[in-house]
């Protein structure tokens, strides 16, 4: 599967043609190599694409790279949270339910302070 180019293309008209190695990268692969920690540069290194080069499409507004990349880190923090949470309420793994509820309150923070300070934005699907 490779990214959905349309939307991008309509935000950054004066971004000019894509690039080739853009249609070589696998999404789902590109989301789980983000999910596990590995960070932009280094997967520009994995996918054989310079650097500088990988970052200037990073860095567009609305860039599908920077949306992905967001996207598997998010999945990642989703399934160890989804493993926690049922870990925590079997109650087979204390050291889980800790770890699980000090994750949720840290995120309801989070989300509590984002509403407040920033009600305009949206979340862009």
């Amino acid at each position: 599967m490779n990214f959905d180019l349309v939307k991008f293309q309509e935000q950054n008209p004066s971004s000019g043609p894509m690039p080739d190695w853009l249609q070589r990268i696998d999404v789902e692969e590109y989301e789980r190599l983000a999910g596990i920690g590995y960070q932009p540069k280094q997967i520009a290194m994995y996918y054989k694409i310079p650097y500088w080069e990988f970052m200037s499409w990073f860095n567009f507004p609305f860039s599908p790279l920077a949306y992905h990349f967001k996207r598997g880190q998010l999945l990642q923090s989703a399934k160890e949270g989804m493993t926690m949470a049922a870990d925590a309420i079997s109650g087979t793994n204390a050291t889980q339910a800790q770890r699980w509820d000090k994750q949720r309150k840290s995120r309801s923070l989070s989300t509590a302070i984002d509403e407040i300070c920033f009600p305009e934005l949206e979340m862009e699907v």
